[in-house]
Order: C-alpha cells, then structure tokens, then sequence
C-alpha cells in the first residue's frame, strides 16, 4: 500500500485519538454530556473503519470491542461512569501503542482491557472481525449526481411501537447517517391530552434522503419493522426538483407531479404566490404543495451542503515542506535587500520600480509563509487535560487545569519544542506546588488546586506561562539544599531571585522522597536548557504560602524577523523592531554611567562598546535606543542608527552559542555579517543595575 496513504491515515488517526481523549475528560466532568459521548462513539468507529481498511487490523478489532461498549451506555441512554472513562482512556493510550509501536503493545494489558469493558457494559463483547470502512460521507454536485439517489420514505409505526421497545427516532437518526436527509414530522393523529394513551404512538415521519447507497440499505434500517408498520420507499428524479446546480421553482415542481398544465399556467398568469392560488382557488391539495415546498428546501439543502463543503476543502501538508519554503523565502529576503542595495545609487527609475516590486512581493510572500507555520496554542494546552486528570489520582490530590490565550498563535516549530518543557513545568507544580488536600484545608484554601496556563503576545515574544495557587517556594530550604550539595558556598548571601534560580540547576531537588513524578533533579533543568536553545528566558516568581508562577518568553518564529540595524564601531548589530520602545540622539556622556531619565522613568542604560568591545575611537554623539519587553526596559548606546531592516535569523555556531546577549545572525546585503541581540536577556541582565 502506498507509503503516504498509510502516513495520512496515521496523522488522522492520531487527531482522532485527541478528540477522543477531549470527549472522554468533558465525560468524566459532565457524566450525562450526550453530545461528548456521541462524539466519542464516533471517533472510535471512525478509527475502526480506517484502520481496517488500510491493514490495522488489531486495530480495528480492538477498537471495535471498545465501540460497543461505549454503545452499551450511549443506547441505553446511561451516564458515562468513572470507570467507564477509565477505561476508554486507557484503551485510547493502547490503540495508540498499536498504530506507532505494534511490537511493544502488551496482549494482557488487550485482555484485560477488553475484560474490564465487557463487565462495565454488563455484557460479553464477542471479538469482532476487522470490518471494512464505511464509505465517507460525499456530497452531491454537477460531477457525480449519478452516483446519487433521492428517495422518499414515509413511515407510520404501529401504535404499540413504544410499547415493543422500539425507538421510532432512533431509526430516523440511523437513516441520516445514510446522506443528505431532511425529515419533518406529522402530529395530525395525536389526539387531545385528555385522551391520550401515552404508551401508544401517534406520530409519523417523512424524510427525503439524497445517498449513494441502495434502496436496500434504507430497507435495512427498518429491518425489524417491515409488516407491523407502514413503510414506503419511494425514488425520485432529480430533474424534478433540479435544473443542472439550480433548485427549480415550486412551479415547476409542481408541473413535474403532473398536475395539469392549465392549471399552472392560470396560477402563474394570477401574480401570487402559485402554491396559495393552486390551493385557494384552483382547488389542489394542500398536501401536494407542502411535498412541493418540503422537496425544494431539500434541494436547497444538498445545494448548500456541496457549497459548503467546497468552502471547507483543505490540504494536508507535512510540517517539513513549509520549512522548506520558509527556507526558499528566507533567501529571497536576503537577496531582495541586496538588489536594493544595488540600485540605491543608480539613476534608472524604471530599475528602482521593479526593486520596489519585488520588495513588495517579497514582503507579501513572507507574511503568507509566516502565517502558514502559525498555529494556535490551545493545540498545544489540550494535552495537558489529560496530564492533569492522571496527575490528579496518581498524587491523590484534587486539582483542576485552566487555560487562558489559548487563541494565542505562535510557530509550529516553537510548539513542537515546548511541550516536554510545559509537562516538567505542570508535573513540577502539582507535586512540588500544590499541598495535599488536608494542607489545603488548613491553610484555608480550597480543596481542589488550580494549575492556571497562560499565552499572551508582546511584539516578536510570545510569553507563556505555569502558575499554582500552592505554597510557593520555601527559600530557606532551597538554600539549604544548595550549600549541602556545594554550589553555593555555606557564607552565601544571595537575593530572593538568585536564589529562585539555584531551582534550575541540573540534579537539584527539594523532594524528600523520589516518586513516579518527580524527585530526581532533572526537570527545571531540562525546561531550562530548551528554553535557552529556543533563544527565549525563563523566570520565575513566588510568594510562599500563595503559589509560584514560571514564566517562558519565547521567540514568536524562529526565521524571519522586522529588525532594527544599529551599528557600534564597525561592528553591525539587529535589535528585534518589535522591541524597540523608542531612540533618540545626544552627546556622549563624558563618564560612564547606569541609568539615564526619561519623563518620569529610570531606565537602565549600557553602552554597546561596554558590552561588545570596541575597535575604533568613539564619536561624540550617540544614539540611544530603548527596548522593551514585557515589564523590562534597557537603554542601549550606539554610535549609529540605520534604520529598520527585514532579516533571516541564521543560527550561530557551538562558540558564539551562549555568547551573552546574541541570539543569532544575519547576512548583510554588502555580505556582512550582523548579530541579532537577544534584548531580553540584555533587559534582563541589567535590571537591577
């Protein structure tokens, strides 16, 4: 079978198992939730199809026995039980252990599985063969009516239907399934209350339903009705209610029921509405008009559905072949800035319009590839329901899980790296931060802790953050641990922020007993250290006895960037223009100093020679440029500000890695060379000063 065709089955199978997994926690939240138990009946069907028909067959056959006990409780109507959830959750994890690592999928935990199922639906559940997939449901348009059937089904249960345990309703949902359907119901025969049998049925239906499936399969669905009901099967053309893409008029309709044309030709000479003078004047059936009006609101139905499905048509595309066009537009960014440069001093106007036309398109290509790498960050909190529900019984304690910004978007390859950062982070809070429940209590404090995830936006950072409502750092114990385990001298006196930071050294631990969670000293430092290769700055904030707030600002992408290009001596530098708050000129300050004034702010200020060096005699004057992100502002002296730039982020090699305060590189368009200035760890750096 074709590689790709099984990797695309793959991708949908594993978005499947995350709705399923969302639907199965709303369940364990809100028991009697029948649209989450829907939901997740039919991502498992789906999941069995599929995996049938591209060679899962385990898979399918697994998933087939947790589909019908899901069954059980949805068609008996039952609230979903924990031990249901618990259940469908585990076998969610199992089945995707069978799609991506076959070999290491344990047939006891399958048995055991399947025992555990068996008994919650009260019931064996016999195995089942792999079935093939359904058919996915099309649409009707121009290119495949043919494939298409309309017909009309009338159906009148018995009178003791109810009484039997049949649900009429149900067989009219199982009939939608089959395609396009609209369905009304006739409540003519229901008596008055006062006589009323409420054991007996009084209703009927009919349902028009555009499929491609046999008459035979709309048959099956009343298998068990045929003779004690009444059921009629009827086909329709679909010239009688469609003209190529456009539904027909009532009128035509109407003529198509081969009522007589002297009759629709007098309605239509009368200026009404032709239904009204068919029926008021004319003498025709009220009924037959209702079926005019009822087939030509399907017809419009059908329309509007393969309308809509066109609108939603959407293509796959793996992840690696948008960094290859981000690639291909980084180096047109590059080579754009350089035929500008080329032309700057040249006399031909007709030669500055097409740099300034391929500026333009070069500009549009790039916001459209960046938008295209642009992903929400709720994709990335929604696997941390699931987190927090295990950490919840694993510690015995009672927490819940918010999100905040989750529309929030940010680079696909950012998210990607942030996820092992973000469980450290939300374990480390629900063991270390959270108390136990009776701690809670005593403290006065709810029982149930909350864990809050937070994104927001500040120019080319996006700050992401893990806060609790726990007991906050102990520092003094912290402390302590650092001058037992020797890295920091015992005569130490640091800060409450420096000692915050000592929480991130690799092998450093508070925990007094190593558990399944945490406890081995290797968490904080793993988040650290992705967060210093992503370029961003992690932070941290507590106040003990109310909880502790971990803080990630990171770099919304990781390619192109607005900058701001500066130079210092002959060294050339990029301040993200994102960052950059405000700049002005004056003369250069005769003595070094650490702060300057600006209205009513002290902002600390540095010289870029002070940090970078110099290699040439200064000017008189500089230009100061203030940047800003979030909370942190940092004066930065240049000698010279030339303007904003459009740049690709290059990596820099293992020397310059952490070269305090760089972030990256650029490639001038003289071919040059240009530091990217990582300006919040600059403002960071210098805070105090």
């Amino acid at each position: 079978m074709n590689d790709k065709l099984i990797e695309t089955f793959l991708d949908e199978a594993h978005e499947l198992l995350d709705g399923l997994e969302e639907h199965l926690l709303d369940l364990e939240r809100n028991p009697s939730d029948v649209e989450a138990m829907n939901a997740a009946f039919r991502a498992l069907h789906s999941i069995k199809g599929s995996a049938s028909m591209f060679g899962f067959d385990a898979v399918g056959a697994f998933a087939h026995e947790v589909e019908a006990a899901l069954d059980h409780f949805r068609g008996a109507s039952l609230p979903a039980t924990p031990e249901l959830s618990d259940a469908v959750l585990r076998s969610r994890d199992h089945i995707r252990t069978l799609l991506d690592s076959p070999g290491a999928a344990s047939a006891e935990e399958r048995d055991d599985l399947i025992a555990t199922l068996s008994a919650l639906a009260g019931k064996a559940v016999a195995p089942a063969e792999p079935k093939k997939a359904p058919e996915a449901k099309r649409t009707m348009d121009a290119s495949n009516r043919d494939d298409f059937s309309t017909y009309r089904i009338a159906f009148k249960p018995s009178a003791d239907a109810y009484r039997r345990g049949v649900k009429p309703e149900s067989l009219i949902r199982e009939l939608r399934d089959l395609g396009e359907a609209s369905v009304r119901c006739d409540c003519r025969d229901v008596p008055p209350l006062s006589s009323i049998d409420p054991e007996s049925c009084y209703l009927r239906w009919t349902a028009l339903l555009t499929t491609t499936a046999p008459e035979s399969a709309l048959r099956d669905v009343f298998i068990f009705e045929e003779g004690g009901s009444e059921l009629s099967i009827e086909r329709i053309d679909h010239d009688d209610v469609m003209d190529g893409d456009e539904v027909r008029k009532l009128g035509e309709i109407l003529a198509a029921k081969r009522l007589p044309a002297s009759a629709i030709d007098e309605a239509l000479s009368r200026q009404r509405p032709i239904g009204e003078i068919l029926v008021k004047d004319l003498g025709t059936p009220r009924a037959a008009v209702e079926d005019a009006l009822f087939e030509q609101e399907h017809a419009r139905n059908i329309v509007k559905a393969a309308k809509d499905d066109t609108e939603r048509k959407t293509i796959r595309i793996r992840s690696e072949k948008l960094d290859g066009l981000l690639n291909l537009v980084g180096e047109l960014v590059t080579v754009q800035a350089q035929l500008s440069q080329t032309v700057r001093d040249s006399a031909d106007r007709h030669l500055h319009g097409i740099s300034d036309y391929v500026k333009r398109l070069a500009g549009e290509l790039r916001a459209t590839a960046m938008e295209l790498r642009l992903v929400p960050v709720e994709s990335l909190f929604s696997k941390f329901k699931r987190l927090a529900r295990d950490l919840s019984k694993n510690l015995g304690k009672e927490l819940e899980i918010r999100f905040e910004g989750g529309e929030t978007e940010i680079d696909k390859s950012v998210i990607d790296v942030l996820n092992d950062p973000l469980v450290h982070l939300v374990r480390n809070a629900a063991d270390h931060g959270l108390e136990a429940t009776g701690d809670r209590a005593a403290a006065k404090k709810p029982s149930c802790g909350t864990i809050t995830m937070k994104a927001q936006h500040a120019g080319a950072f996006v700050r992401i953050s893990v806060a609790d409502d726990g007991r906050g750092l102990n520092r003094e114990k912290i402390l302590k641990k650092a001058i037992d385990r020797g890295i920091v001298p015992p005569d130490a006196k640091l800060a409450d922020e420096e000692i915050d930071q000592l929480i991130f050294k690799p092998g450093f631990s508070t925990a007094d007993v190593i558990s399944n969670v945490s406890g081995r000293g290797v968490g904080l430092d793993v988040v650290k250290t992705a967060i210093d290769q992503l370029g961003g700055t992690l932070a941290v904030k507590s106040r003990y006895g109310l909880g502790t707030e971990f803080c990630l600002d990171i770099p919304l992408t990781l390619a192109i960037i607005d900058g701001f290009l500066v130079r210092s001596g002959r060294r050339m530098f990029v301040i993200p223009l994102s960052s950059v708050d405000s700049c002005f000129e004056r003369e250069r300050p005769p003595e070094p100093e650490r702060l300057i004034v600006r209205g009513k702010d002290f902002i600390p200020y540095v010289s870029s020679r002070d940090l970078f060096g110099e290699d040439e005699e200064p000017p008189l004057r500089e230009e100061v440029v203030i940047v800003s992100v979030f909370e942190s502002k940092l004066a930065i002296g240049f000698d010279q500000v030339l303007g904003g730039y459009q740049t690709v982020i290059k990596p820099i090699g293992e020397i310059a890695r952490y070269a305090a305060g760089v972030s990256g590189a650029a490639i001038l368009a003289d071919g040059g060379i240009a530091l990217i200035l990582d300006v919040a760890a600059l403002a960071r750096a210098h805070k105090g000063s």
